[in-house]
Protein backbone atom coordinates (compact mmCIF):
# COMPACT_ATOMS: atom_id res chain seq x y z
CA UNK A 1 0.00 0.00 0.00
CA UNK A 2 1.38 3.25 -0.58
CA UNK A 3 2.08 5.38 2.15
CA UNK A 4 -0.01 8.86 1.74
CA UNK A 5 0.39 11.87 3.07
CA UNK A 6 -2.86 13.58 2.07
CA UNK A 7 -6.56 12.45 2.97
CA UNK A 8 -8.39 11.58 0.37
CA UNK A 9 -12.11 11.78 0.37
CA UNK A 10 -14.50 10.43 -1.89
CA UNK A 11 -17.28 12.55 -2.42
CA UNK A 12 -18.67 11.57 -5.50
CA UNK A 13 -17.47 8.48 -8.45
CA UNK A 14 -15.15 11.60 -9.58
CA UNK A 15 -12.65 13.00 -7.11
CA UNK A 16 -9.70 15.51 -8.27
CA UNK A 17 -7.68 18.06 -7.43
CA UNK A 18 -5.69 20.40 -9.05
CA UNK A 19 -1.97 21.00 -10.16
CA UNK A 20 -0.31 23.68 -11.77
CA UNK A 21 2.65 23.36 -13.89
CA UNK A 22 5.07 25.32 -15.59
CA UNK A 23 5.58 25.19 -19.33
CA UNK A 24 7.88 27.18 -21.44
CA UNK A 25 5.21 29.74 -21.94
CA UNK A 26 2.58 29.86 -19.10
CA UNK A 27 1.21 27.81 -16.20
CA UNK A 28 -1.28 25.05 -16.96
CA UNK A 29 -3.16 23.51 -14.44
CA UNK A 30 -4.39 19.85 -14.29
CA UNK A 31 -7.22 17.95 -12.65
CA UNK A 32 -6.58 14.98 -11.08
CA UNK A 33 -9.49 12.36 -11.51
CA UNK A 34 -10.70 9.23 -10.11
CA UNK A 35 -12.70 5.97 -12.01
CA UNK A 36 -13.27 3.02 -10.88
CA UNK A 37 -10.08 1.48 -9.70
CA UNK A 38 -8.12 3.79 -11.81
CA UNK A 39 -6.60 7.28 -11.63
CA UNK A 40 -5.82 10.26 -14.51
CA UNK A 41 -5.31 13.69 -14.85
CA UNK A 42 -7.50 16.29 -17.12
CA UNK A 43 -6.23 19.87 -18.23
CA UNK A 44 -8.37 22.86 -16.98
CA UNK A 45 -10.56 22.39 -20.35
CA UNK A 46 -11.40 18.95 -19.70
CA UNK A 47 -9.33 17.19 -22.09
CA UNK A 48 -7.99 13.85 -20.95
CA UNK A 49 -4.00 14.09 -20.55
CA UNK A 50 -3.75 10.53 -18.44
CA UNK A 51 -6.54 8.78 -19.34
CA UNK A 52 -8.25 6.78 -16.54
CA UNK A 53 -7.89 2.74 -16.88
CA UNK A 54 -4.07 2.45 -16.72
CA UNK A 55 -2.79 3.77 -13.20
CA UNK A 56 -4.26 2.12 -10.24
CA UNK A 57 -3.43 5.15 -8.58
CA UNK A 58 -1.88 8.16 -9.10
CA UNK A 59 -0.80 11.03 -6.50
CA UNK A 60 -1.09 14.69 -6.71
CA UNK A 61 1.79 16.51 -9.09
CA UNK A 62 4.77 17.59 -6.64
CA UNK A 63 6.92 20.51 -6.36
CA UNK A 64 8.92 19.11 -8.70
CA UNK A 65 6.44 17.73 -11.75
CA UNK A 66 6.62 14.17 -10.78
CA UNK A 67 3.55 12.17 -10.00
CA UNK A 68 3.82 8.96 -7.34
CA UNK A 69 2.17 6.22 -9.22
CA UNK A 70 0.98 2.89 -9.17
CA UNK A 71 1.21 0.40 -12.16
CA UNK A 72 0.03 -2.98 -12.09
CA UNK A 73 0.70 -3.63 -8.47
CA UNK A 74 4.22 -1.84 -8.89
CA UNK A 75 5.03 1.78 -7.53
CA UNK A 76 7.21 4.53 -9.76
CA UNK A 77 7.06 8.33 -10.88
CA UNK A 78 6.03 9.81 -13.76
CA UNK A 79 5.71 13.34 -15.19
CA UNK A 80 2.38 14.61 -16.44
CA UNK A 81 3.68 13.55 -20.08
CA UNK A 82 3.81 10.19 -18.48
CA UNK A 83 7.95 9.61 -19.21
CA UNK A 84 9.17 7.53 -16.31
CA UNK A 85 11.59 8.74 -13.97
CA UNK A 86 11.40 5.94 -11.34
CA UNK A 87 10.92 2.75 -13.16
CA UNK A 88 8.14 0.93 -11.84
CA UNK A 89 9.81 -1.97 -10.49
CA UNK A 90 9.24 -1.40 -6.92
CA UNK A 91 6.59 -2.99 -4.15
CA UNK A 92 6.08 0.73 -2.38
CA UNK A 93 7.47 3.47 -2.64
CA UNK A 94 6.89 6.82 -0.82
CA UNK A 95 6.65 10.61 -1.37
CA UNK A 96 10.19 12.00 -1.79
CA UNK A 97 11.52 13.81 1.28
CA UNK A 98 14.82 15.67 1.57
CA UNK A 99 15.39 14.50 -2.39
CA UNK A 100 14.82 11.00 -1.26
CA UNK A 101 12.56 8.65 -1.98
CA UNK A 102 12.05 5.17 0.25
CA UNK A 103 11.28 2.28 -2.12
CA UNK A 104 10.56 -1.26 -1.15
CA UNK A 105 11.76 -4.59 -2.97
CA UNK A 106 11.61 -8.12 -2.31
CA UNK A 107 10.70 -6.91 1.59
CA UNK A 108 13.41 -4.64 1.72
CA UNK A 109 14.26 -1.05 1.76
CA UNK A 110 16.56 1.69 0.31
CA UNK A 111 16.19 5.22 -1.20
CA UNK A 112 16.11 6.59 -4.40
CA UNK A 113 16.17 10.12 -5.66
CA UNK A 114 14.75 12.28 -8.29
CA UNK A 115 16.57 10.34 -11.09
CA UNK A 116 15.85 7.09 -10.32
CA UNK A 117 18.89 5.98 -9.30
CA UNK A 118 19.17 4.10 -5.84
CA UNK A 119 21.88 5.88 -3.85
CA UNK A 120 21.22 4.03 -0.64
CA UNK A 121 21.01 -0.28 -1.50
CA UNK A 122 17.84 -1.84 -0.67
CA UNK A 123 18.77 -3.54 2.86
CA UNK A 124 16.94 -2.43 5.16
CA UNK A 125 13.78 -3.96 6.93
CA UNK A 126 11.92 -1.06 8.16
CA UNK A 127 10.52 1.79 6.01
CA UNK A 128 11.75 5.28 7.09
CA UNK A 129 12.29 9.17 6.26
CA UNK A 130 15.25 11.54 6.24
CA UNK A 131 14.16 14.36 9.52
CA UNK A 132 15.33 17.87 9.78
CA UNK A 133 18.82 16.31 11.65
CA UNK A 134 19.64 14.80 7.91
CA UNK A 135 19.56 11.41 9.73
CA UNK A 136 16.94 8.10 8.67
CA UNK A 137 16.26 5.60 11.67
CA UNK A 138 17.02 2.31 9.93
CA UNK A 139 16.61 -1.52 10.90
CA UNK A 140 18.32 -4.67 10.02
CA UNK A 141 17.86 -8.07 11.85
CA UNK A 142 16.40 -6.64 14.58
CA UNK A 143 19.18 -4.07 15.28
CA UNK A 144 18.64 0.06 14.73
CA UNK A 145 20.55 2.48 14.01
CA UNK A 146 20.97 5.68 11.69
CA UNK A 147 22.74 6.45 8.39
CA UNK A 148 22.51 9.75 6.30
CA UNK A 149 22.14 10.67 3.39
CA UNK A 150 24.44 9.14 1.58
CA UNK A 151 23.91 5.70 3.21
CA UNK A 152 26.74 6.29 6.19
CA UNK A 153 25.57 4.89 9.13
CA UNK A 154 26.42 7.92 11.76
CA UNK A 155 25.22 5.74 14.39
CA UNK A 156 25.98 1.65 13.97
CA UNK A 157 22.89 -0.44 13.33
CA UNK A 158 23.61 -2.12 16.72
CA UNK A 159 21.03 -1.58 18.64
CA UNK A 160 17.56 -2.63 20.45
CA UNK A 161 15.78 0.00 20.65
CA UNK A 162 16.02 3.79 19.51
CA UNK A 163 14.11 6.91 20.76
CA UNK A 164 13.81 10.46 18.78
CA UNK A 165 12.64 13.91 19.14
CA UNK A 166 11.84 16.40 16.43
CA UNK A 167 12.47 18.90 18.48
CA UNK A 168 15.94 18.45 19.65
CA UNK A 169 19.58 17.27 18.68
CA UNK A 170 19.76 14.28 21.22
CA UNK A 171 19.06 10.41 20.46
CA UNK A 172 18.41 8.03 22.94
CA UNK A 173 19.81 4.14 22.10
CA UNK A 174 19.17 1.20 24.03
CA UNK A 175 21.81 -1.55 24.92
CA UNK A 176 21.46 -5.27 26.48
CA UNK A 177 18.09 -3.61 28.29
CA UNK A 178 19.43 0.36 29.35
CA UNK A 179 19.27 3.72 27.63
CA UNK A 180 21.91 6.16 26.86
CA UNK A 181 21.72 9.53 24.89
CA UNK A 182 23.58 10.28 21.70
CA UNK A 183 23.80 13.14 19.42
CA UNK A 184 23.14 13.52 15.75
CA UNK A 185 26.73 13.37 15.05
CA UNK A 186 26.99 9.79 16.36
CA UNK A 187 28.71 11.12 19.89
CA UNK A 188 27.65 9.01 22.90
CA UNK A 189 26.55 11.99 25.38
CA UNK A 190 25.97 9.42 28.55
CA UNK A 191 26.78 5.59 29.53
CA UNK A 192 24.00 2.97 28.80
CA UNK A 193 22.58 3.30 32.93
CA UNK A 194 18.94 4.24 32.10
CA UNK A 195 16.37 2.20 32.65
CA UNK A 196 13.36 4.90 30.79
CA UNK A 197 14.13 7.85 29.38
CA UNK A 198 10.54 9.89 28.50
CA UNK A 199 10.13 12.00 25.42
CA UNK A 200 7.17 14.66 25.49
CA UNK A 201 4.39 15.68 22.74
CA UNK A 202 4.80 19.29 22.81
CA UNK A 203 3.74 22.23 20.32
CA UNK A 204 6.32 24.91 19.23
CA UNK A 205 5.55 27.63 17.46
CA UNK A 206 2.82 26.76 16.49
CA UNK A 207 4.11 23.32 15.34
CA UNK A 208 3.38 20.12 16.99
CA UNK A 209 6.30 17.54 17.70
CA UNK A 210 8.53 16.22 20.49
CA UNK A 211 11.08 16.92 22.62
CA UNK A 212 13.50 15.41 25.25
CA UNK A 213 13.89 18.96 27.17
CA UNK A 214 12.35 21.89 25.24
CA UNK A 215 9.78 21.92 28.29
CA UNK A 216 11.74 22.61 30.66
CA UNK A 217 13.64 19.13 31.98
CA UNK A 218 14.11 15.54 31.16
CA UNK A 219 12.66 12.77 32.64
CA UNK A 220 14.80 9.73 33.60
CA UNK A 221 14.53 6.93 35.79
CA UNK A 222 17.10 4.18 36.49
CA UNK A 223 16.74 1.48 39.61
CA UNK A 224 13.13 2.15 40.44
CA UNK A 225 13.85 6.27 41.27
CA UNK A 226 13.57 9.24 39.19
CA UNK A 227 15.38 12.08 38.18
CA UNK A 228 15.90 15.19 35.85
CA UNK A 229 18.34 16.46 33.58
CA UNK A 230 18.83 19.44 31.63
CA UNK A 231 19.30 19.96 28.17
CA UNK A 232 23.37 19.03 28.55
CA UNK A 233 22.06 15.87 30.75
CA UNK A 234 23.61 17.36 34.16
CA UNK A 235 21.43 16.05 36.70
CA UNK A 236 19.46 19.15 38.14
CA UNK A 237 17.19 16.60 40.53
CA UNK A 238 19.29 14.26 41.90
CA UNK A 239 17.82 10.32 41.72
CA UNK A 240 16.14 9.62 45.05
CA UNK A 241 15.16 13.31 45.79
CA UNK A 242 11.17 12.41 45.14
CA UNK A 243 9.74 9.04 44.92
CA UNK A 244 8.55 9.49 41.66
CA UNK A 245 8.09 12.26 39.30
CA UNK A 246 5.69 13.27 35.82
CA UNK A 247 6.89 14.97 32.57
CA UNK A 248 7.30 18.65 32.53
CA UNK A 249 4.43 20.24 30.98
CA UNK A 250 4.19 22.61 28.16
CA UNK A 251 4.34 25.40 30.96
CA UNK A 252 7.77 23.84 32.28
CA UNK A 253 6.43 22.55 35.15
CA UNK A 254 6.02 18.65 37.00
CA UNK A 255 4.20 16.51 38.99
CA UNK A 256 6.41 14.46 41.88
CA UNK A 257 5.89 12.75 44.88
CA UNK A 258 7.49 12.58 48.05
CA UNK A 259 6.25 10.22 50.62
CA UNK A 260 2.85 9.29 49.00
CA UNK A 261 2.20 13.12 48.61
CA UNK A 262 2.20 15.05 45.71
CA UNK A 263 3.54 18.90 44.42
CA UNK A 264 5.03 20.44 41.70
CA UNK A 265 8.10 21.41 40.81
CA UNK A 266 9.62 24.14 38.31
CA UNK A 267 12.29 23.18 35.60
CA UNK A 268 15.30 24.99 38.28
CA UNK A 269 13.98 22.01 40.59
CA UNK A 270 11.94 24.84 43.02
CA UNK A 271 8.81 23.50 44.72
CA UNK A 272 6.41 25.65 43.85
CA UNK A 273 3.97 23.55 45.31
CA UNK A 274 4.93 21.81 48.24
CA UNK A 275 3.97 17.79 48.46
CA UNK A 276 0.92 17.69 50.24
CA UNK A 277 -1.55 16.38 48.47
CA UNK A 278 -3.09 12.72 47.98
CA UNK A 279 -3.68 13.38 44.31
CA UNK A 280 -2.78 16.08 42.02
CA UNK A 281 -3.39 15.74 38.18
CA UNK A 282 -5.14 17.38 35.73
CA UNK A 283 -8.89 17.26 35.21
CA UNK A 284 -11.10 16.34 32.19
CA UNK A 285 -11.99 19.34 30.66
CA UNK A 286 -14.80 19.24 28.11
CA UNK A 287 -13.10 15.92 26.69
CA UNK A 288 -9.54 16.81 26.77
CA UNK A 289 -7.08 17.24 29.57
CA UNK A 290 -7.11 20.67 31.37
CA UNK A 291 -3.90 22.63 32.11
CA UNK A 292 -4.91 23.53 35.58
CA UNK A 293 -4.15 21.48 38.43
CA UNK A 294 -6.88 19.24 40.73
CA UNK A 295 -5.14 18.68 43.83
CA UNK A 296 -7.28 16.48 46.65
CA UNK A 297 -6.77 16.09 50.91
CA UNK A 298 -9.29 13.89 52.26
CA UNK A 299 -12.30 15.27 51.39
CA UNK A 300 -11.46 18.45 49.74
CA UNK A 301 -10.67 19.26 46.66
CA UNK A 302 -7.52 22.55 45.32
CA UNK A 303 -7.73 23.99 42.24
CA UNK A 304 -4.39 25.15 41.26
CA UNK A 305 -3.71 27.36 37.90
CA UNK A 306 -1.53 26.32 34.79
CA UNK A 307 1.13 27.67 36.74
CA UNK A 308 0.95 26.09 40.12
CA UNK A 309 -0.80 28.84 42.12
CA UNK A 310 -3.85 28.24 43.97
CA UNK A 311 -7.04 29.16 42.58
CA UNK A 312 -9.04 28.03 45.29
CA UNK A 313 -9.22 25.87 48.44
CA UNK A 314 -11.36 23.49 50.50
CA UNK A 315 -14.15 22.46 47.27
CA UNK A 316 -16.48 19.88 47.98
CA UNK A 317 -17.28 19.69 44.28
CA UNK A 318 -16.59 21.76 40.81
CA UNK A 319 -16.99 22.68 37.32
CA UNK A 320 -15.48 24.54 34.38
CA UNK A 321 -17.68 26.85 32.43
CA UNK A 322 -17.65 30.84 30.93
CA UNK A 323 -19.15 33.52 31.82
CA UNK A 324 -19.41 36.76 29.98
CA UNK A 325 -18.01 39.66 32.02
CA UNK A 326 -17.29 43.00 30.61
CA UNK A 327 -18.69 42.28 27.13
CA UNK A 328 -15.83 39.40 27.00
CA UNK A 329 -15.67 35.75 27.95
CA UNK A 330 -13.58 34.70 30.82
CA UNK A 331 -13.39 31.12 32.36
CA UNK A 332 -14.73 30.73 35.15
CA UNK A 333 -15.44 27.80 38.01
CA UNK A 334 -18.89 27.41 40.05
CA UNK A 335 -17.89 25.53 43.01
CA UNK A 336 -19.29 24.11 46.07
CA UNK A 337 -18.23 24.86 49.45
CA UNK A 338 -18.77 22.24 52.49
CA UNK A 339 -21.84 24.46 53.20
CA UNK A 340 -23.32 23.03 49.97
CA UNK A 341 -23.36 26.25 48.98
CA UNK A 342 -22.61 27.16 45.38
CA UNK A 343 -20.98 30.03 44.57
CA UNK A 344 -18.31 31.45 41.25
CA UNK A 345 -15.44 32.13 40.72
CA UNK A 346 -12.81 33.41 37.94
CA UNK A 347 -9.55 32.13 36.88
CA UNK A 348 -7.57 34.12 39.61
CA UNK A 349 -9.81 32.93 42.48
CA UNK A 350 -11.74 35.91 42.61
CA UNK A 351 -14.99 35.25 43.85
CA UNK A 352 -17.09 36.88 41.38
CA UNK A 353 -20.71 35.68 42.89
CA UNK A 354 -20.67 34.52 46.75
CA UNK A 355 -21.00 31.34 47.95
CA UNK A 356 -24.92 31.84 48.81
CA UNK A 357 -26.76 29.50 46.31
CA UNK A 358 -28.17 26.13 46.48
CA UNK A 359 -28.18 25.88 42.67
CA UNK A 360 -25.87 27.64 40.18
CA UNK A 361 -26.85 26.89 36.86
CA UNK A 362 -24.02 27.24 33.32
CA UNK A 363 -23.84 30.49 32.09
CA UNK A 364 -22.20 28.88 28.94
CA UNK A 365 -20.35 31.83 27.88
CA UNK A 366 -23.37 34.59 27.81
CA UNK A 367 -24.08 37.23 31.16
CA UNK A 368 -26.67 35.85 33.01
CA UNK A 369 -28.05 32.24 34.66
CA UNK A 370 -30.31 30.36 36.75
CA UNK A 371 -30.03 30.11 40.43
CA UNK A 372 -31.69 28.09 43.14
CA UNK A 373 -32.49 29.51 46.53
CA UNK A 374 -34.45 28.07 49.31
CA UNK A 375 -36.57 26.67 46.29
CA UNK A 376 -36.84 29.03 44.48
CA UNK A 377 -35.35 30.23 40.71
CA UNK A 378 -34.37 33.23 39.59
CA UNK A 379 -32.27 34.97 37.39
CA UNK A 380 -28.79 36.42 38.07
CA UNK A 381 -25.84 38.56 35.70
CA UNK A 382 -22.61 37.74 36.12
CA UNK A 383 -21.85 40.22 39.04
CA UNK A 384 -24.55 39.12 41.16
CA UNK A 385 -27.41 41.25 40.05
CA UNK A 386 -30.57 39.86 40.23
CA UNK A 387 -32.40 40.61 36.86
CA UNK A 388 -35.70 38.43 37.65
CA UNK A 389 -36.97 37.97 41.41
CA UNK A 390 -35.90 34.27 43.00
CA UNK A 391 -39.34 33.59 43.71
CA UNK A 392 -40.43 31.41 40.78
CA UNK A 393 -40.74 27.32 41.39
CA UNK A 394 -38.76 26.48 38.50
CA UNK A 395 -37.08 28.44 35.22
CA UNK A 396 -36.16 26.20 32.36
CA UNK A 397 -33.34 27.29 29.65
CA UNK A 398 -30.56 25.35 27.79
CA UNK A 399 -26.97 26.45 25.95
CA UNK A 400 -28.80 26.87 22.75
CA UNK A 401 -32.21 28.68 23.91
CA UNK A 402 -32.98 32.25 23.55
CA UNK A 403 -35.49 31.80 26.38
CA UNK A 404 -36.73 31.01 29.08
CA UNK A 405 -39.71 28.95 30.47
CA UNK A 406 -40.43 30.74 33.74
CA UNK A 407 -42.83 28.71 36.21
CA UNK A 408 -44.89 30.17 38.87
CA UNK A 409 -48.26 29.77 41.24
CA UNK A 410 -49.40 26.73 38.73
CA UNK A 411 -48.83 29.08 35.54
CA UNK A 412 -46.26 29.31 33.05
CA UNK A 413 -45.06 31.92 30.44
CA UNK A 414 -41.54 32.10 28.48
CA UNK A 415 -38.91 35.66 28.45
CA UNK A 416 -36.43 36.04 26.45
CA UNK A 417 -32.91 36.16 27.16
CA UNK A 418 -33.36 40.02 27.68
CA UNK A 419 -36.01 39.48 30.33
CA UNK A 420 -39.02 40.14 27.67
CA UNK A 421 -42.26 38.46 27.92
CA UNK A 422 -42.38 35.83 24.85
CA UNK A 423 -45.56 33.97 26.08
CA UNK A 424 -47.92 35.37 28.91
CA UNK A 425 -48.22 33.34 32.12
CA UNK A 426 -51.75 31.79 30.48
CA UNK A 427 -50.70 28.18 30.67
CA UNK A 428 -50.71 25.03 33.52
CA UNK A 429 -47.22 23.99 31.46
CA UNK A 430 -44.90 24.56 29.15
CA UNK A 431 -41.69 22.49 27.47
CA UNK A 432 -40.13 23.06 23.94
CA UNK A 433 -41.05 20.44 21.15
CA UNK A 434 -37.94 18.54 20.01
CA UNK A 435 -38.59 18.82 16.67
CA UNK A 436 -38.25 22.85 17.20
CA UNK A 437 -37.48 23.28 20.16
CA UNK A 438 -37.20 27.58 19.43
CA UNK A 439 -40.69 28.23 18.19
CA UNK A 440 -43.02 25.29 19.14
CA UNK A 441 -44.11 24.04 22.21
CA UNK A 442 -46.53 21.67 24.17
CA UNK A 443 -48.38 23.17 26.45
CA UNK A 444 -50.64 22.99 29.48
CA UNK A 445 -54.37 24.57 29.52
CA UNK A 446 -57.77 23.61 31.21
CA UNK A 447 -55.69 20.11 32.18
CA UNK A 448 -55.30 19.66 28.10
CA UNK A 449 -52.47 19.26 26.20
CA UNK A 450 -51.97 21.00 22.63
CA UNK A 451 -49.27 22.31 20.77
CA UNK A 452 -48.62 26.46 20.36
CA UNK A 453 -46.13 28.32 18.34
CA UNK A 454 -43.77 31.42 19.73
CA UNK A 455 -46.50 33.71 19.07
CA UNK A 456 -49.10 31.59 21.07
CA UNK A 457 -50.95 30.59 18.65
CA UNK A 458 -52.40 27.20 18.68
CA UNK A 459 -50.79 24.34 16.12
CA UNK A 460 -52.77 21.68 17.87
CA UNK A 461 -55.83 21.70 20.19
CA UNK A 462 -55.64 21.71 23.99
CA UNK A 463 -57.75 18.58 23.86
CA UNK A 464 -55.48 15.71 25.21
CA UNK A 465 -55.02 14.65 28.92
CA UNK A 466 -51.51 13.07 27.76
CA UNK A 467 -49.09 14.00 25.18
CA UNK A 468 -45.47 12.97 24.50
CA UNK A 469 -42.04 14.28 23.12
CA UNK A 470 -39.71 12.83 21.20
CA UNK A 471 -37.76 10.36 22.86
CA UNK A 472 -34.94 8.44 21.84
CA UNK A 473 -36.94 5.01 21.02
CA UNK A 474 -40.31 6.62 19.97
CA UNK A 475 -42.13 7.31 16.99
CA UNK A 476 -39.57 9.80 15.88
CA UNK A 477 -39.39 13.47 15.90
CA UNK A 478 -42.86 14.30 13.73
CA UNK A 479 -45.00 12.74 16.02
CA UNK A 480 -46.59 12.71 19.25
CA UNK A 481 -48.07 9.79 21.55
CA UNK A 482 -51.54 11.23 22.81
CA UNK A 483 -54.58 10.27 25.18
CA UNK A 484 -58.21 11.36 25.14
CA UNK A 485 -60.40 10.23 27.46
CA UNK A 486 -58.18 6.63 28.38
CA UNK A 487 -57.63 5.84 24.99
CA UNK A 488 -54.62 6.37 22.98
CA UNK A 489 -53.71 7.36 19.64
CA UNK A 490 -50.84 8.76 17.30
CA UNK A 491 -51.15 12.24 15.33
CA UNK A 492 -48.43 14.07 13.41
CA UNK A 493 -46.86 17.35 14.31
CA UNK A 494 -49.10 19.11 12.54
CA UNK A 495 -52.09 17.86 14.40
CA UNK A 496 -53.33 15.13 11.73
CA UNK A 497 -54.21 12.17 13.18
CA UNK A 498 -52.14 8.70 12.26
CA UNK A 499 -53.39 6.07 14.27
CA UNK A 500 -56.80 6.86 15.14
CA UNK A 501 -57.32 7.85 19.63
CA UNK A 502 -59.22 4.50 20.05
CA UNK A 503 -57.08 1.88 21.90
CA UNK A 504 -56.36 0.67 25.07
CA UNK A 505 -52.26 0.89 24.74
CA UNK A 506 -49.69 1.59 21.87
CA UNK A 507 -46.45 0.52 22.66
CA UNK A 508 -43.70 1.74 19.97
CA UNK A 509 -41.13 -1.46 19.08
CA UNK A 510 -39.05 -0.15 15.74
CA UNK A 511 -38.60 2.55 13.34
CA UNK A 512 -42.09 1.66 11.40
CA UNK A 513 -44.13 -0.51 14.12
CA UNK A 514 -45.89 -0.38 16.90
CA UNK A 515 -47.98 -2.96 18.97
CA UNK A 516 -51.77 -1.70 20.23
CA UNK A 517 -54.09 -3.50 22.09
CA UNK A 518 -57.90 -2.83 21.96
CA UNK A 519 -60.48 -4.56 23.98
CA UNK A 520 -58.18 -7.40 25.15
CA UNK A 521 -57.12 -7.78 21.57
CA UNK A 522 -53.37 -7.16 20.46
CA UNK A 523 -52.83 -6.53 17.20
CA UNK A 524 -49.23 -4.68 15.25
CA UNK A 525 -49.78 -1.74 12.61
CA UNK A 526 -47.41 0.10 10.94
CA UNK A 527 -46.29 4.26 11.32
CA UNK A 528 -48.56 5.08 8.84
CA UNK A 529 -51.85 2.66 11.04
CA UNK A 530 -51.22 0.17 7.88
CA UNK A 531 -51.76 -3.26 9.72
CA UNK A 532 -48.94 -6.18 10.08
CA UNK A 533 -50.47 -8.44 12.93
CA UNK A 534 -54.22 -8.20 12.84
CA UNK A 535 -55.97 -7.42 16.32
CA UNK A 536 -56.70 -11.13 16.81
CA UNK A 537 -54.25 -11.97 20.28
CA UNK A 538 -54.45 -11.99 23.48
CA UNK A 539 -50.64 -10.79 24.11
CA UNK A 540 -47.61 -9.53 22.06
CA UNK A 541 -44.07 -9.61 22.72
CA UNK A 542 -41.12 -8.89 20.71
CA UNK A 543 -37.33 -7.71 21.32
CA UNK A 544 -36.96 -4.41 21.06
CA UNK A 545 -35.24 -2.57 18.09
CA UNK A 546 -32.85 -0.31 20.00
CA UNK A 547 -30.03 -0.44 16.98
CA UNK A 548 -30.98 2.41 14.65
CA UNK A 549 -32.74 1.14 11.32
CA UNK A 550 -32.89 -2.28 12.94
CA UNK A 551 -36.62 -3.97 12.10
CA UNK A 552 -38.57 -5.76 14.55
CA UNK A 553 -39.61 -9.08 12.37
CA UNK A 554 -40.40 -11.77 15.51
CA UNK A 555 -43.04 -11.91 17.65
CA UNK A 556 -43.76 -13.96 20.33
CA UNK A 557 -48.03 -14.13 20.47
CA UNK A 558 -50.70 -15.57 22.58
CA UNK A 559 -53.61 -17.38 21.13
CA UNK A 560 -55.96 -19.14 22.80
CA UNK A 561 -53.56 -19.85 25.80
CA UNK A 562 -50.67 -21.61 23.42
CA UNK A 563 -47.67 -19.08 23.35
CA UNK A 564 -45.50 -19.42 19.57
CA UNK A 565 -43.43 -16.99 17.57
CA UNK A 566 -44.50 -15.73 14.07
CA UNK A 567 -42.97 -13.46 11.74
CA UNK A 568 -44.60 -10.22 10.40
CA UNK A 569 -46.01 -12.00 7.59
CA UNK A 570 -47.97 -14.03 10.42
CA UNK A 571 -45.80 -17.48 9.12
CA UNK A 572 -45.44 -19.45 12.37
CA UNK A 573 -41.43 -20.10 12.87
CA UNK A 574 -42.14 -21.52 16.36
CA UNK A 575 -44.81 -23.13 18.62
CA UNK A 576 -44.90 -24.80 21.86
CA UNK A 577 -43.29 -21.95 23.82
CA UNK A 578 -43.20 -22.14 27.46
CA UNK A 579 -45.12 -19.42 29.54
CA UNK A 580 -42.03 -19.52 31.92
CA UNK A 581 -39.84 -18.76 29.15
CA UNK A 582 -41.61 -15.75 27.36
CA UNK A 583 -42.28 -14.32 31.22
CA UNK A 584 -38.48 -14.78 31.87
CA UNK A 585 -37.50 -13.24 28.55
CA UNK A 586 -39.74 -9.78 28.67
CA UNK A 587 -40.15 -9.36 32.38
CA UNK A 588 -38.62 -5.99 31.79
CA UNK A 589 -41.74 -4.99 29.98
CA UNK A 590 -43.99 -5.87 33.08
Amino acid sequence: MIKLFIKIFLVSFLFYSCNKVDSKNQPRTYIRIMGENSWGFNDEKGNSIIPLGKYNFLNPIDEKGMILAELGNKHGYIDINQKIIVPFEYDDIDLFNHELASVKKNGKYGFVNRKGKIVIPIQFDNNSDFTNSGLALVEKNNKFGFINQTGKEIISINYQNVNEATFDSLITLNKKGKWAFFDYKGKQKTDFIYDEIFVTDISLKGENGSTFWRNGLILVRKNRQTAYLDKNLKEVIPFGKYDSGERFNQNRIAIVSKNHKYGIINEFGKEIVKPEYDTLEHPEEDYHESEIFEGKNKNYITLLDKSGNKIYDKIKDYRFDFSRLRKKNYRVYIIQNFKKQYGVVDAQGQIIIPFMYDVIQDFNGTANTVVELKGKSGIISSFNQILYPIDNDAIMTGKDLDYYIISKNNKAGIISKNLKTILNFDYQDLSPCFYDNKNFFIAKQNNKYGVINRLGRIVIPFEYSKMSNWVEYGPGSNYHFVSKNNKNGLITKEGKTVIPVIYDSLFYIDNNKIILSKNGEYGVVNINNKSIIPLEYEKIYTDLAFAAKKEVDEFYVLKNGKYFIINNKKKIIKENISKEEVEKKFSYLN
